[in-house]
């Protein structure tokens, strides 16, 4: 799994994980390769130019798999079954598949103008509320105005650093463990949590395609945090069943490389199959 940022230093350290791997098996090629990569259907054409090329001529390969890492952490998490992901770290997103051919995947639009209960969400609610604090204004936080000083400075400096930042994203859901410590003896910050897991409920119950198997599999390091996991469970109910994520989203791409090699991959699977030219 890899982000687009540097795609060339991410094509190289892509290449360096398949000859370690060939390395350590003591064979010379590979039959199939797959890769999930966040934003890979907005943001990834460098990719699926020089990633397919670079294992057909240097590592043999047959067949290279190319998805969202949305995709991966499905195969992941549910293997090849029909229900809802749910991944909730930096950003928030959700897939969901009848595996029939129908697949919806909903929010994962980023911070600007999604990933709703997502760790960005939190972080810049929770800042937010501080800043209300600061001003004076209604719905303020005096604890999480003290921890933004204790993380960030002073609240000019925090939005001076935020916006040079091109992680602002994973700098506000750097601020969620000041949160999560607040939350005891702060409502505001208690509310925040309790929303995120709320919109993420929301979230996954969308993804879910209507008339098929409404189980549901959590991923991600946000689902760590008891207010927002105790909230996303209580917002679902008993409209769907809940589960922890079987494996990782390095299992779903294998498991999406088997399946691209047997010709087993699921009807209108979001992903793409490059075939080698050499064979």
């Amino acid at each position: 799994q890899t982000s687009l940022e540097g795609v060339a230093d991410r094509v190289q350290a892509v290449q360096a994980v398949v000859r370690e791997l060939l390395a350590r098996t003591q064979q010379s090629k590979v039959d199939a390769v797959a890769i999930g990569a966040t934003g890979y259907f907005m943001r990834g054409k460098a990719l699926r130019e020089q990633v397919p090329p670079m294992m057909f001529k240097t590592h043999g390969a047959r067949t290279v798999l190319m998805c969202s890492d949305m995709l991966s952490a499905y195969a992941g998490a549910l293997g090849l079954e029909a229900g809802a992901v749910i991944a909730a770290g930096t950003g928030a997103v959700a897939l969901g598949s009848d595996l029939r051919g129908t697949w919806s995947r909903v929010d994962g639009w980023g911070y600007l103008v999604g990933d709703f209960g997502g760790g960005s969400w939190i972080g810049r609610t929770a800042l937010q509320a501080a800043l209300r604090c600061a001003d004076g204004r209604p719905g303020g936080s005096e604890l999480l105005l003290a921890a933004l000083r204790d993380h960030f400075g002073e609240p000019t400096e925090m939005v001076a650093d935020l916006a040079l930042r091109e992680d602002r994203a994973g700098a506000m859901a750097g601020f969620v463990p000041f949160v999560e410590r607040a939350a005891p003896d702060d409502e505001i910050a208690r509310g925040i949590l309790s929303d995120a897991g709320a919109h993420l409920a929301e979230t996954a119950l969308a993804a879910l395609v209507p008339g098929s198997a409404r189980v549901i599999a959590m991923t991600g390091n946000l689902f760590r945090v008891n207010a927002v996991r105790s909230s996303f469970a209580k917002a679902v109910g008993e409209r769907a069943e809940l589960r922890k994520a079987a494996g990782s989203g390095v299992d779903g791409a294998l498991a999406l490389a088997a399946a691209a090699i047997e010709g087993t991959l699921p009807l209108n699977a979001p992903c793409e199959l490059f075939t080698s030219p050499f064979r």
